[in-house]
């Protein structure tokens, strides 16, 4: 090397008097583990922010959907109601064509529906065609249609859960 000359090449370089003197080396092949922690724990930090606001768009979207799903059907019951002058006797799949009567979102199942006559009441009760649990609820006397809903974990919450996905004001649950 010439005196005078400038060596850089990665490399953090002085000259002195035509000599050149390495100071510091800038040749990095790899992270720290300093900052590799660090980058883990702004990606956690992220991560305990973010997810819970997915989960509650989950189940929101669930809310809607049930809540869009009882309109829907309680609509299809008032045309009948209008149409014919009394509320029907059962509630038909044919209505929702071509895919039936909708599924309940809090309960998935096969979307083959069964709907049952209580006996000296004027309700009735849909389940799936495979047994299970009641999905849906409806009062040939009056024309009302509700939904189930999820246990939330008190009675308080799952009332008005409840109320707000089937538009009404129960006291009770």
């Amino acid at each position: 090397m010439r005196p005078g000359q400038l060596l850089w090449n990665s490399t953090f370089c002085r000259r002195t008097s035509g000599n050149v003197r390495v100071i510091a080396s800038v040749n990095r092949r790899a992270f720290t583990l300093v900052e590799v922690l660090i980058v883990v724990i702004v990606l956690a930090i992220l991560a305990v922010i973010v997810v819970p606001q997915f989960s509650n768009a989950t189940t929101e979207a669930d809310n809607v959907t049930a809540s869009q799903l009882v309109a829907v059907v309680q609509r299809k019951i008032d045309e009948y109601h209008a149409l014919n002058g009394k509320w029907p006797t059962t509630i038909d799949g044919d209505w929702f064509a071509p895919s039936g009567l909708p599924t309940n979102p809090y309960l998935p199942g096969p979307a083959s529906l069964t709907v049952e006559n209580l006996p000296a009441k004027t309700e009735l009760q849909i389940k799936h065609s495979n047994g299970g649990p009641i999905i849906y609820w409806y009062n040939q006397g009056n024309g009302i249609f509700h939904t189930r809903v999820p246990w939330q974990g008190s009675n308080q919450a799952t009332l008005e859960l409840y109320n707000r996905v089937n538009h009404c004001d129960a006291k009770n649950y």
